[in-house]
């Protein structure tokens, strides 16, 4: 996968997580916590990150945690895609 496209997804990614935080923007080295991302929406989060990577396989795989930053989460979507 070319680096323009996962730089492009980063990019969504922010964008889609600022729309859903309804803030300008977020930072993709930011924790998740610290964006203010907490358990009432990280589902909003998944099905977000499930529409921008939906060849992923081994879900198990991906640990996220509250210190996770966006693009960490990228990282790991990406390298458990059948896409990668």
């Amino acid at each position: 996968m070319s680096t323009e496209i996962i730089e492009s997804k980063v990019k969504v990614l922010c964008e889609q997580i600022s729309l859903m935080l309804n803030v300008d923007s977020v930072d993709p080295d930011m924790p998740i916590a610290d964006l203010g991302i907490d358990s009432l929406n990280i589902v909003e989060v998944i099905l977000i990150c499930e529409q921008l990577y939906p060849g992923v396989m081994n879900p198990e795989n991906l640990v996220f945690d509250e210190h996770t930053t966006l693009q960490e989460m990228d990282s790991q979507l990406i390298e458990n895609s059948v896409e990668a």
